[in-house]
């Protein structure tokens, strides 16, 4: 008889353990060898009152997660809704501000930083539209005390404005800055009788940034009012004009400081600047070009003050300039017809055309002496040039 082998086969009522090998019954649940269970122990089902507590749990955290969402929409929505209007006003201050309409701009712009009091673009507008502002206002030749009291309101509602920008303002903006609280202390002397500090402000603009068009255009004519220094005034005028940038408001300072300012040289810088603009093509209002003819008048001024106005620029350029500041030839009067020859004469005599201006004013005297309404003032002018010339 052959001896069992120790191998996997079992008898068919028998199993091996899963543990040692070893043969057991096969209806054992324990190996008696090395007593490890032949079945795993069965998986205890959870109770189920506890599997519904976890789901009520669940539900729970769900609906709280909702209701603290929901409690977001709203600021949320707010936000989102006053940030489209802040954009809608903005836009719209924008518009007035390139329409020059600073007022109505500024009342847009402070219904958003009433919304949002740091609402950054709002602010650079604001401080932009100050300073247009200010750059529109001119000093009134005549009856300044009728704008005064509404000038104080607009230099009331710019003051802090400015003050304000100079914490924010960064590079050559804040030598913007400075520069335009100088030029309204200016303002507020010349028109309101408050006093502030002028000078200073621009020179320390011109420290900030010694290019600055502003501050240079600004103290430009600050040197022309009252004492005329000229030669500084023109070299800030000169730098102010290297760019384009606020060319009209720089040419605006130019007229404005040597309009009706006798100093000496300073009427013939006046027709230089004007024939200058004339070239250019720069903008200049009819009252200003008005102005600027009164120095070609025969009845203001002296014959020394003339040939001054003749002679600040080549004879063409001087006769363009004065055709530039005339009133159109429709609307020339016969004595306007008569000043324009005399002009003329004047322009040849001061360039070396003696002998075409005698005979100009040779012609202009015979015209004179048929007419009554001539005016003496030219009639005696006439006659001295006809003298003056034909020795």
């Amino acid at each position: 008889m052959i001896a069992a082998s120790n191998s996997t086969t079992t008898t068919h009522d028998q199993k091996l353990c899963i543990a040692c090998k070893e043969p057991i019954p096969i209806d054992a649940e324990v190996c008696f060898h090395c007593r490890t269970r032949q079945v795993p122990e069965p998986v205890a089902k959870e109770p189920e009152s506890k599997r519904l507590l976890a789901w009520i749990g669940v539900v729970t955290a769900v609906i709280g997660l909702i209701t603290g969402l929901s409690g977001l929409v709203g600021p949320l929505k707010g936000w989102w809704k006053t940030g489209r209007q802040s954009h809608a006003l903005l836009a719209s201050a924008q518009r007035q501000e390139d329409l020059g309409e600073y007022s109505a701009a500024m009342d847009t712009l402070a219904e958003i930083l009433k919304a949002t009091p740091s609402d950054t673009q709002a602010l650079h507008t604001q401080l932009d539209v100050a300073m247009l502002w200010i750059e529109e206002i001119r000093i009134p030749r005549r009856n300044v005390d009728d704008v005064a009291p509404q000038a104080r309101t607009i230099f009331d509602r710019l003051t802090p404005i400015l003050e304000g920008g100079l914490s924010t303002a960064k590079g050559y903006r804040a030598a913007d800055v400075v520069a335009h609280l100088g030029w309204l202390n200016f303002l507020k002397s010349n028109i309101t009788g408050q006093n502030g500090i002028v000078e200073s402000h621009l020179r320390e603009a011109l420290r900030m940034d010694p290019e600055n068009v502003y501050a240079n255009a600004m103290i430009g004519e600050w040197l022309l009012l009252p004492r005329a220094n000229l030669e500084e005034a023109k070299t800030h005028f000169a730098t102010a004009l290297k760019s384009a940038k606020a060319k009209p408001f720089v040419r605006g300072c130019q007229l404005e400081g040597m309009i009706y300012n006798e100093e000496p040289g300073v009427r013939a810088e006046l027709i230089r600047v004007a024939n200058q603009m004339r070239k250019d093509n720069d903008p200049i209002s009819n009252d200003d070009k008005g102005r600027i003819h009164t120095y070609f008048s025969t009845t203001v001024g002296t014959d020394a003050e003339l040939r001054e106005v003749v002679s600040a620029a080549p004879p063409d350029e001087v006769w363009a300039t004065y055709e530039w500041v005339s009133p159109p030839a429709s609307e020339a009067s016969d004595f306007n017809k008569m000043e324009e020859r005399f002009i003329q004469a004047n322009i040849d005599e001061v360039s070396g055309k003696r002998g075409e201006a005698l005979q100009i004013y040779r012609s202009l005297d015979q015209e004179l002496k048929q007419r009554k309404d001539s005016g003496p003032r030219i009639s005696q002018r006439v006659r001295d040039a006809v003298q003056r010339l034909s020795h």
